[in-house]
């Protein structure tokens, strides 16, 4: 006779949807300033060692609710045919590209937390002047692309990362040629900057 008992359930798979989602809502957060990167990584450090739903749910429980919506709601109260003097990408645990004709704001800021994330100005229509794009990786990889004719600066603050810049022959100062200033902190982390040609584009 067969002995019947509990059903049995995949016990870890709730658990890391769980854990995932907890490291995708402390992201968030630290992205939007309610945590420093002391608490991140110390409530990162806390979700890994987690066993159980409550233990995970309390990392987050005495931070606030709105997080995303209220950056969709700002987002969407603007109309497509302005282009936005500052914008936001967020980029978390995942791998974000953004290529073709875009409109690149004065000042954008790029989040890429532990996510291969990609920037190709290639095709991309610039502002007059210094265009200003603050990377903030952690554990990520991080690429820009620029057309030949843009001047780039590349001053981030690398801790533990590799930051390579192939920019060569940029236009001179004071040659009216647009600028794209790269800053922001790069922790354990790859940030790449290079220039490729418009008709490279065909043979990717």
């Amino acid at each position: 006779m067969a002995q019947s008992g509990p059903e049995k359930t995949p016990p870890f798979v709730p658990l890391e949807r769980e854990r995932e989602r907890t490291i995708e809502l402390l992201s968030q957060h630290f992205a939007h300033d309610n945590i420093t990167l002391d608490e991140l990584e110390r409530r990162l450090e806390q979700v890994y060692r987690a066993s159980s739903l409550p233990a995970l749910r309390e990392l987050t429980k005495d931070l606030p609710a709105e997080t995303t919506e209220t950056e969709q709601r700002r987002a969407a109260a603007v109309p497509e045919v302005f282009a936005p003097e500052r914008d936001r990408i967020f980029s978390i645990m995942a791998e974000t590209k953004r290529r073709g004709v875009w409109r690149v704001p004065r000042w954008l800021t790029v989040w890429s937390i532990m996510s291969d994330t990609r920037l190709d100005l290639t095709e991309a229509q610039l502002s007059s002047g210094v265009t200003e794009i603050r990377v903030r990786a952690i554990m990520a990889a991080a690429k820009v692309i620029v057309p030949p004719g843009v001047r780039v600066v590349v001053q981030p603050s690398a801790f533990m990362s590799a930051v390579a810049d192939d920019v060569e022959d940029q236009p001179p100062v004071g040659s009216g040629a647009p600028v794209v200033r790269i800053t922001g902190p790069v922790i354990m982390s790859e940030l790449k900057v290079k220039v490729r040609r418009r008709e490279q584009l065909e043979s990717e």
